[in-house]
């Protein structure tokens, strides 16, 4: 299986409800550690695991955090790697 089709394989029984709630804007919502508490056996189901890493970046005037995921194939080392900024 590649990194790919185990990463559909997580994507597709991933289930993460939304168990927080906000009182000030009256939502339910998830956070960081809800879901991965939620992926943690599913990652073990196909040999893989999720590397997360934050910075602090300085762009012009303004500080942003980004955040780096890392989907790593345990078997073979092969990974896949996303960005985002905040």
């Amino acid at each position: 299986m590649t990194v790919y089709n185990k990463l559909v394989e997580v994507q597709n029984k991933l289930k993460a409800p939304k168990s927080q709630f906000n009182s000030f804007g009256k939502y339910n919502y998830r956070n960081a550690e809800d879901i991965l508490e939620a992926v943690k056996p599913i990652l073990k189901e196909v040999d893989a695991v999720v590397v997360l890493k934050d910075e602090i970046v300085l762009i012009g005037d303004r500080y942003y955090l980004k955040t780096i995921a890392k989907f790593v194939d345990a078997e073979n080392g092969e990974t896949i790697e996303v960005e985002a900024m905040a």
